[in-house]
């Protein structure tokens, strides 16, 4: 089976490991060999740049402090404080438009 990539969400934040052992990326890379090892769920921009320095991953997916943080590459780059994480009730705005999305402040 050819697969372009796998994503796995790493960490213990969603609360699913009662299933079975918990698995950490590494484990996953010596399984998947075919494609490009994707994982997310709670990195910072050192144990991202980290897990992929080891070769445990190959991209590392950054997801909630995006939100709060539309300028979150400019800020990495910076050395710059982030924004504290959005509410979770900002991360899926159903009909609120871009509330969440829009409205955070970018670096000055």
């Amino acid at each position: 089976l050819k697969i372009g990539y796998l994503h796995v969400m790493t960490g213990l934040g969603f609360g699913f490991h009662e299933m079975g052992e918990p698995m950490v990326p590494a484990d996953f890379k010596k399984l998947f060999k075919n494609g490009a090892l994707i994982v997310n769920v709670g990195y910072t921009k050192d144990t991202a740049e980290q897990v992929v320095e080891d070769g445990d991953a190959d991209i590392v997916a950054i997801g909630r402090p995006f939100i709060s943080n539309p300028d979150l590459v400019e800020r990495y780059k910076a050395g710059a404080e982030l924004n504290p994480d959005a509410p979770v009730s900002d991360w899926y705005t159903g009909g609120l438009g871009g509330k969440g999305y829009t409205d955070f402040p970018k670096m000055s």
